[in-house]
């Protein structure tokens, strides 16, 4: 059999091994296990870029020890500028090349030989494939050109199961949301109220935590009423009303904030960091056009929020306010029929 049909052999083989699932993890996995196989390398690893565009994250690996994976980040290096640049890169000696960082690491590995391809997700390089050989080798056109191609189509199966995912997750919101409706709608108790939607969010959309905060009647400022998953001393840490983020908020937009140890819609960088809180999507709470407060809905990692989740926090915020507006309206009345009931009680 000629190289060329080969080369169409192996291109089918894994094409259709990474495209027939739509689940966006064993994609990665099915990557990583595939593609050395058919460029006979030692070991893959597939990273992409971070919500910010400007970190890799490192996907997926095979072939390779816990202590190289850990080396430290790739992001510097000028084989990875230059695939992400759009250019395939071969690397005969990992041990000396210039191109490449951690150089101690490779030897220790056995590492002799890398290709790094760009993988294109909707168009745009959003990410780098790695094949990896312990036997020296130079890569000749030819196989940079096959290697490229493969990475493509990790590109398409990455969109494809990312596509399908959100579908799936639309349509678990949507359930979501009428099964957490029907609940909060039934509660009268203000505090339990709270705190159910506190406790299921997280749950639901797989976050770190979830916090309410309600204007006061009185001064107008925003005041912790109910909070899950997350430390005292970091609901503690002072007020939110000065943050940027609040600012649009209490103007009825959703503010997303992708790094929350850095970005400048918030004031608490450091206690961020350290309470290990990645990103937030903070929504309005809203009555008939009117903010009485914000959800705030934090992950542990860096995370970018679809429009599905902003639509599905938004609707459960606005769900929530009917529902508090409620609860606090049938409190008041409690509180008045107590009163009037003591009043009787006295005079009588």
């Amino acid at each position: 059999m000629s190289r060329e049909k080969t080369y169409l052999k192996l291109f089918l083989d894994v094409t259709k091994a990474i495209t027939s699932n739509l689940h966006l993890t064993e994609v990665f996995e099915i990557i990583v296990q595939r593609v050395p196989q058919v460029t006979g390398v030692d070991a893959a690893t597939l990273r992409l870029l971070n919500p910010s565009g400007k970190k890799l994250v490192l996907q997926a690996a095979s072939g390779l020890s816990e202590t190289y994976l850990a080396r430290g980040p790739v992001d510097a290096e000028q084989g990875v500028h230059e695939a992400l640049a759009g250019t395939p890169i071969a690397v005969y000696d990992a041990e000396s090349d210039p191109r490449i960082h951690y150089h101690d690491a490779a030897r220790a590995e056995g590492i002799k030989s890398i290709l790094v391809a760009p993988v294109r997700v909707r168009g745009e390089i959003k990410g780098i494939l790695r094949l990896l050989s312990r036997t020296p080798r130079h890569f000749d056109p030819d196989e940079l050109e096959f290697a490229a191609a493969l990475a493509e189509q990790c590109g398409i199966a990455i969109e494809n199961a990312r596509a399908y995912e959100e579908l799936e997750r639309q349509i678990n919101y949507f359930k979501a949301l009428a099964e957490i409706g029907k609940v909060i709608n039934a509660t009268r108790n203000l505090d339990s109220l709270l705190d159910l939607i506190v406790r299921r969010m997280p749950e639901v959309m797989g976050l770190k935590a979830c916090t309410i905060r309600l204007i006061e009647s009185t001064g107008g400022r925003l005041e912790l009423k109910a909070a899950y998953g997350l430390s005292r001393s970091y609901l503690e840490r002072g007020a939110l009303d000065e943050e940027l983020a609040t600012h649009y908020i209490l103007q009825g937009e959703p503010v997303v904030i992708p790094d929350a140890t850095v970005d400048i819609h918030t004031i608490y960088h450091k206690q961020a960091q350290a309470e290990g809180v990645g990103s937030i999507l903070a929504v309005p709470i809203t009555v008939q056009g009117e903010t009485i407060g914000m959800m705030r809905l934090l992950t542990a990692e860096v995370r970018y929020f679809s429009a599905a989740d902003i639509n599905f926090a938004l609707a459960v915020a606005e769900q929530g306010g009917i529902a508090i507006q409620n609860a606090i309206a049938y409190q008041k009345m409690q509180e008045m029929v107590a009163a009037a009931g003591g009043t009787t009680a006295n005079a009588g």
